[in-house]
């Protein structure tokens, strides 16, 4: 949104810019930019973008790396092979004190849902809200200084 402070600043900056001679380019400035050109046109293939590589090279770099890839997938399903179904589940029932936890924290949470009366409920969604609230005006703020800030400077 354009204020008229931000309108007359802009036109007075214009009108100071319009008084200054033009300035003249330097004259090497034409030769500089050619031989750079020239130089990025000389590169080897290699070190121009992907795009402009001659097609046998990327065809040949898309084989390259589908063999890797097929041979990482192949190599990696080797260890799978030799696990057992028995090892699984050993391995697995050491884990079993997780589910343990998130059976009691559920319970917990389904035991506090029933002897809660409707007025708690109301005040934590209360709080979640303002919570809310709180975290989307903090983030207009903070667009708007960055984005002031951005066209200032």
């Amino acid at each position: 949104m354009e204020t008229r402070e931000h309108n007359e600043l802009e036109q007075f900056i214009h009108r100071q810019l319009q008084k200054l001679p033009e300035r003249e380019a330097p004259e090497d400035l034409l030769t500089n930019v050619m031989a750079a050109v020239r130089a990025r046109e000389n590169r080897p293939w290699w070190k121009q973008p992907f795009t402009s590589w001659p097609r046998g090279m990327q065809t040949l770099l898309f084989i390259a790396l589908g063999a890797v890839f097929g041979a990482v997938v192949y190599f990696g399903a080797k260890p799978a092979e030799a696990v057992s179904l028995d090892m699984v589940t050993e391995r697995a029932s050491s884990l079993s004190w997780i589910a343990t936890l998130f059976n009691s924290l559920a319970d917990y949470a389904l035991l506090a849902f029933q002897n809660l009366s409707w007025e708690w409920f109301l005040a934590i969604g209360t709080a979640f809200s303002a919570m809310y609230a709180a975290c989307i005006a903090a983030g207009v703020a903070l667009y708007r200084v960055t984005s002031s800030a951005a066209t200032r400077g």
